[in-house]
């Protein structure tokens, strides 16, 4: 296969709605099917929650969200905590018409305001274990939020009990939910379209401040069909919730499942620890995960206990290294490894490369080096290297350059000269 062609066309069209419409289809055709799963740990049972009880609650916050004056365009802003909590701030965000964004209570004060400053947030929910974990923001945080923020609604402290009874604490002396209880068979009457932000990510901030992208609804939901197909995924595929509160990938782990009516299951935070994660994996049977190569370190770093029940990995945040795939490979057999690429920019990893599962071809990594490769775009997206000094020329096979990305892309919040490509490549 040749260098990919920048002049031709790409099919940008042909929207399916957006994520938080799929997942109220699939509710309303599975209400029975486990939706969350949280496994026990040492001191907490396993809960699990259906596509019903998981759509009931989401339309209980984002018709409270609504009638608070939450529209589209507003940001809501979640303090967050991997747990079933999550998926129903994210849903029922979204389905207020409203941009979710994810505040990480591990992350310094500092870069908690920041995040605040850039996003500046008209609804905050807090998810009650990342107060009980984390204890309550920080001084200079709250001053930021009491006196800086115009916030239309709070809601103190998320929580699902283990019958499915959601509870957002007290406000004023009242319950949050107590006039959207009765609410919770249907979300707002909201539109949303193709253009309407669904998501504000951050950048890393490794060379300057941390920038804030919006994510479009259509560029959430674009690619899923395509990676359905490829890698086989149905809704009987198990996603293990593994990526970092506040980095991106947690989108995905969130947003496969809902997409193909599978399950997402989360550890307890004990568990996503060296040994005792490979045991979960064995135990709780996940088919697909998503990982960053330092995660996938810690997966298989003194691990014995073999998970053969896991049938896709997909690679995403950082180089990855044929060591890290033989580690993976001699536990996973039938594990496929996708190297994936993407930017906060693209809402999601749009290249990939695929290697076999040692199962299928126990040769697979020869043809590598130390580094495998990031691959081509995925369907409908290139991968074009430029040369650095005139981004207008491709590079030639074996040049060093910089990667451009060709696909349904994003913009970035106040920073209008990096929002658009200055030079179509040729």
């Amino acid at each position: 296969m040749g260098l990919p062609d920048p002049t031709i066309g790409l099919d940008w069209s042909g929207y399916i709605g957006a994520i938080h419409e799929i997942f109220h289809k699939n509710a309303l055709k599975n209400p029975d099917a486990p939706c969350v799963t949280e496994t026990a740990s040492s001191t907490t049972p396993e809960r699990r929650f259906t596509y019903k009880q998981i759509y009931e609650a989401s339309n209980i916050l984002a018709n409270q969200l609504h009638d608070a004056g939450i529209t589209n365009g507003d940001v809501v802003m979640i303090y967050a905590y991997r747990s079933v909590e999550l998926v129903i701030a994210f849903m029922g965000t979204l389905a207020a018409g409203a941009t979710i964004t994810v505040l990480d209570p591990a992350y310094p004060p500092a870069r908690q305001q920041i995040y605040l400053e850039v996003s500046q947030p008209k609804a905050l929910i807090t998810i009650g274990r990342a107060r009980d974990e984390n204890g309550a923001f920080a001084p200079r945080v709250q001053k930021y939020i009491d006196e800086e923020l115009s916030l239309k609604i709070r809601v103190p402290e998320l929580r699902m009990s283990d019958d499915g009874h959601l509870t957002g604490g007290e406000v004023d002396g009242k319950e949050v939910f107590t006039d959207t209880e009765s609410k919770a068979s249907a979300p707002p009457d909201v539109l949303v379209g193709p253009d309407s932000t669904s998501i504000l990510s951050f950048t890393s901030g490794t060379t300057s401040t941390p920038k804030g992208v919006l994510g479009r609804h259509y560029s959430l939901t674009k690619y899923f069909p395509w990676m359905a197909k490829t890698f086989n995924w149905t809704s009987d595929t198990k996603f293990a919730c593994l990526s970092g509160i506040s980095h991106d990938p947690i989108q995905r782990d969130i947003f496969s499942p809902l997409f193909m009516g599978g399950e997402l299951i989360c550890p307890a935070r004990e568990n996503i620890a060296h040994e005792r994660l490979a045991e979960w994996f064995r135990d709780h049977k996940p088919n697909a995960v998503h990982l960053t190569p330092a995660m996938g370190q810690i997966l298989v770093g003194g691990a014995k206990a073999e998970f053969p029940s896991l049938k896709w990995v997909l690679y995403v945040g950082d180089i990855l290294t044929k060591k890290d795939c033989a580690a993976l490979r001699k536990l996973a057999p039938n594990a496929e490894i996708c190297a994936a690429y993407g930017t906060t920019e693209t809402s999601r990893s749009v290249s990939y490369y695929h290697i076999k599962s040692h199962a299928e071809d126990p040769n697979a990594l020869d043809q590598f080096g130390d580094i495998v490769p990031a691959g081509r775009g995925i369907e409908n997206v290139q991968l074009l290297v430029v040369n650095r000094e005139d981004p207008t020329k491709l590079c030639s096979v074996g040049e060093v350059g910089e990667i451009y990305l060709r696909a349904a892309g994003l913009a970035e919040i106040g920073l209008p000269p990096l929002c658009f490509f200055l030079i179509e490549p040729c």
